[in-house]
C-alpha cells in the first residue's frame, strides 16, 4: 500500500532521513522518523480522496501528523486563524471542504471531523519505510491571516518554499549549536510562525519539536524542563511579557525567538536574564514568510536571512529569495541601508496623518511600552476617524494615571500624538497568538465614551 506515495521527484518529508532519529518529544518520549512515518502512512489510508483538508488539531504531533498525511495524498492544509465554529465553516463553504482533522473529539457541524489519535489504538507496522518525496510546487498549505484588523486573508505555501524557509532559519538559528535544538513552541502550529519555527524546524530544520502547546508561564516552565538541553523556545512578545512578570524559575534556554508583534528593547532584555541566552526577533509577513532577523537588545537594524535580497520598483519594496516562486511586495514601509539590511518604519496601513505630521501607530505604541509602570499597551483609530484622523486612541494596562503616562509620552511625542482617550483595562483583547483584536479594542473605547 505504501509504494502508492511514491513520487518521482520532489523534495523529501525530512530534510534527511534516519530512521531512528528523533522528530518529535511527546508524553516525555523521543519519538523516531520512522516510527512517525508509520503513523503518517496509517493515517494517510484513512482520509478520504480530496483537494483541501482543514487541520484543527491542538497538540503540536498531531497537527504534524495530519500535515505529512495530507501531504502524501497531495491534500492541500487549510490553517483557519482560530477555531471558531463561524470561521472554520465559512472557510469550508469557501473551499467546498467536507472534512476536518480533529484531536480533540470536536464536532463542527456540517463537517466530517476525522479524529487523527485513532491511529494511536493501532499497532506500529513493522519494517523500514522509504522516506515520501513530495512535488516541489505542490500547494502544502493554505494559512490565513489572524483577523484581527478586518476578514482573513489567504496564503498560498508550496512544499518548496516551506522546505526553503525552514532551512534558512535553521541556519541563522541553529548553525552554532552543537547539537539538535528541542524545540517548544507557544505559538499554535496554525499560524505561519508556528508552522515555520517548529514544524518544519523538525521536518527540514535540524531541530525536534515538542508536541505540546503551553500557554500559561509555569506550563512554559515544565515543558521546558522535560527535555534535554540544547532547548529553544519559539515564542512572542505577550508570552514573554508574562513569564517575565511571572516570578516563574525558567530552565536554561539555549536560544529565545520572538515574532508576530514588535518587542521592546526593555521585555527583551529581561528575557534574556530570564534564560540566560540571547533572545532574537523574526519579521515576517504572510506573503513571503520568514525574511529576517536581529537581536532586539544591541540591534534595530533587520538583517535578511542568507540568500535572500531587496530591491525596489518605484516606491514598492521587494523581496527575492530562490525559495519564493516570484520577487514579493512587502506592504511595509522599509528604510534599505542595503540589499539585506533595513529599518522598519511601520506598516503601510499604520502610518497615520494628523495636522499634517506623519507618525507610525506602531511606533507610538512602542513609545508607550517603553514607559516603566505600562506593562501592555495598543494605539490606533478609533472607528469614524479614517478618513479625516484627528485623534489617536490608546488601550493601556497600567497602575498610572492618565497624566502620568501622558506627562511621559509628550517627552518623546508630538502632542499631537498623544492619544485621547487613554483608557487603562485590566488587560487587552487578545487571540491565541497574542495579537490584539481590534473590534474588541473598539468596542471599549466607544463603551468608554457612551
Amino acid at each position: 500500500m505504501y509504494e502508492n506515495y511514491k513520487m518521482s521527484q520532489g523534495l523529501g518529508l525530512f530534510s534527511r532521513y534516519r530512521p531512528d532519529e528523533g522528530v518529535a518529544w511527546r508524553d516525555s518520549r523521543l519519538v523516531t522518523q520512522q516510527a512517525f512515518l508509520h503513523r503518517v502512512f496509517a493515517l494517510a489510508e484513512r482520509l478520504p480522496e480530496q483537494r483541501y483538508i482543514i487541520n484543527l488539531c491542538r497538540d503540536r504531533y498531531n497537527f504534524t501528523l495530519a500535515f505529512c498525511a495530507a501531504l502524501i495524498r497531495g491534500t492541500s492544509s487549510l490553517l483557519p486563524p482560530n477555531r471558531q465554529p463561524e470561521t472554520v465553516t465559512e472557510i469550508a463553504s469557501e473551499y467546498q471542504v467536507s472534512n476536518c482533522l480533529v484531536d480533540d473529539g470536536s464536532i463542527i457541524d456540517g463537517l466530517n471531523c476525522i479524529d487523527v489519535r485513532e491511529e494511536r489504538k493501532e499497532p506500529l507496522r513493522r519494517g523500514t519505510l522509504e522516506m515520501p518525496v513530495i512535488a516541489a510546487d505542490q500547494v502544502a498549505v493554505i494559512a490565513f491571516t489572524s483577523g484581527s484588523t478586518g476578514k482573513p486573508v489567504a496564503n498560498i505555501k508550496c512544499w518548496h518554499t516551506l522546505v526553503g524557509t525552514s532551512k534558512l532559519l535553521a541556519k541563522r538559528f541553529f548553525e552554532n549549536i552543537s547539537e539538535r535544538p528541542n524545540i517548544v513552541a507557544t505559538v499554535p502550529a496554525q499560524h505561519m510562525y508556528g508552522l515555520e519555527m517548529s514544524v518544519m524546524a523538525a521536518l527540514h530544520g535540524g531541530g525536534v519539536m515538542v508536541s505540546a502547546h503551553p500557554f500559561f508561564p509555569q506550563e512554559v516552565a515544565e515543558s521546558l524542563a522535560q527535555i534535554p538541553e540544547p532547548r529553544c523556545l519559539v515564542t512572542t512578545p505577550v508570552h514573554m511579557r508574562a513569564m517575565v512578570g511571572s516570578g516563574v524559575i525558567m530552565p536554561h534556554a539555549v536560544r529565545v525567538v520572538s515574532a508576530t508583534a514588535p518587542l521592546t528593547k526593555k521585555i527583551a532584555r529581561q528575557t534574556e536574564l530570564l534564560f540566560g541566552c540571547d533572545v532574537e526577533e523574526i519579521y515576517g509577513c504572510t506573503e513571503a514568510g520568514s525574511l529576517a532577523s536581529r537581536r532586539t537588545v544591541i540591534e534595530d537594524e533587520w538583517h535578511l536571512l542568507d540568500g535572500m535580497a531587496l530591491s525596489k520598483k518605484g516606491a514598492q519594496v521587494l523581496v527575492n529569495g530562490d525559495h519564493l516562486t516570484e520577487a514579493t511586495p512587502l506592504q511595509d514601509n522599509l528604510e534599505l541601508v542595503d540589499i539585506c539590511t533595513f529599518n522598519f518604519i511601520g506598516r503601510a496601513s499604520d502610518l497615520v496623518n494628523i495636522a499634517g505630521k506623519r507618525i507610525s501607530l506602531a511606533d507610538v505604541t512602542r513609545k508607550l511600552l517603553c514607559i516603566d509602570g505600562v506593562d501592555d499597551a495598543i494605539v490606533f483609530i478609533p472607528e469614524g476617524g479614517e478618513k479625516q484622523i484627528q485623534r489617536l486612541a490608546a488601550l493601556v494596562v497600567s497602575d498610572l494615571s492618565n497624566h502620568e503616562i501622558c506627562q511621559q509620552l509628550v517627552r518623546f511625542l508630538d502632542p499631537v500624538f498623544i492619544p485621547r482617550p487613554l483608557k487603562r483595562v485590566a488587560q487587552l483583547p487578545r487571540n491565541e497568538l497574542g495579537k490584539v483584536m481590534l473590534h474588541a479594542a473598539q468596542d471599549i473605547i466607544k463603551k468608554g465614551l457612551s
